[in-house]
């Protein structure tokens, strides 16, 4: 079964937190450059660092944004010292002449394939909502890997040719089937 964005809604909470963290450090400290781009790859590079805090986005729910105030005092310090990091790392390596692509978590696209045949494996059809808490909780699992340039695709591959990658892949879609109670625990 192949599964594509448009088959489930979900969104990182944590991209509204680098938002405002990146936001806050340009504000108070106006040297280097602070254009779009440069703000995408100080976002990408935090939300590398920063435990993922995907949700489903269901029907009629309004969320509003995460903030850094809202999140447990381990969590602000990581992402302040690694916003940090991030601001100054981008102003020291500007890349405007580089070729560019949206930035993405690149992780998703691995997923994306995997879920699609553990459920064929299964034999599951998940609705718009059971998919997108399944590629949610799944998600929360894996580390990110949030890029702005075209080689996200080179990073998904790279990971799909890495046996203990796939592994952690497929144990997370499964441990979120079973907390989902999608499939049995004896499974």
């Amino acid at each position: 079964m192949k599964i594509s964005p448009r088959d489930y809604s979900i969104c990182n909470r944590m991209e509204d937190v680098a938002q405002h963290a990146v936001a806050e450090i340009l504000e108070e400290d106006n040297s280097g450059c602070r254009c779009s781009m440069c703000r995408e790859d100080m976002r990408s590079f935090l939300l590398n660092q920063l435990p993922p805090m995907y949700v489903p986005i269901l029907p009629g729910e309004v969320r509003q944004p995460l903030v850094v105030d809202d999140l447990d005092p381990a969590t602000v310090s990581k992402v302040v010292v690694e916003s940090h990091r991030a601001v100054d790392l981008v102003r020291a390596n500007p890349r405007h002449e580089h070729e560019r692509a949206p930035m993405e978590n690149c992780t998703v696209k691995m997923v994306l394939g995997a879920v699609g045949e553990v459920l064929t494996r299964e034999g599951l059809e998940l609705g718009r909502e059971a998919l997108s808490r399944l590629m949610a909780e799944t998600l929360n699992e894996l580390p990110p890997c949030y890029t702005t340039s075209n080689k996200g695709d080179a990073y998904a591959r790279t990971a799909e040719l890495d046996s203990g990658s796939l592994a952690k892949i497929y144990s997370a879609i499964y441990g979120a089937l079973k907390r989902l109670q999608m499939i049995p625990d004896h499974h």
